[in-house]
């Protein structure tokens, strides 16, 4: 005859035991620093780090300021050169104008002499009035 046995569960694995280790001993508790705001940035310098990044960044924005407005003025210089070289250039062609004018006068009136002709004075010249016929307006 069959006994009735209840029914377990089986038995959980047993773990395997280690050995126990050496107890590590603890740091000792550091003291805190009076400005923990500098040490976390990067010590004591911090600040004087950033002033230094500040400062250098400020030399550089200042020496492109200085360059642009060194460009700029070079622009106005060249601009007033050619200011300058451009009524150089027509007072020079107005006094070369008058130069030929009166040089011409004299070659005018030497030719004129040559061939036996006389300056006739403005006073003694007379203009006529032109008068052009009807049927030649309409054309």
């Amino acid at each position: 005859m069959a006994v009735a046995v209840p029914r377990t569960a089986p038995a959980p694995p047993r773990r395997r035991s280690r050995p126990a280790a050496a107890p590590r001993p603890r740091p000792a508790p550091q003291r805190r620093r009076r400005a923990q705001s500098r040490a976390g940035v990067g010590g004591r310098l911090a600040p004087f780090r950033l002033a230094f990044a500040a400062l250098l960044i400020g030399v550089a924005l200042s020496a492109i300021v200085y360059l642009h407005v060194q460009s700029l003025r070079a622009t106005m210089r060249a601009g007033e050169l050619r200011t300058q070289v451009a009524a150089t250039m027509n007072d020079a062609t107005n006094i070369q104008a008058e130069t030929e004018q009166r040089l011409a006068d004299g070659r005018v009136e030497r030719a004129a002499a040559a061939y036996g002709m006389v300056l006739v004075p403005s006073e003694a010249m007379r203009t006529l009035p032109v008068r052009v016929p009807r049927d030649a307006e309409t054309r």
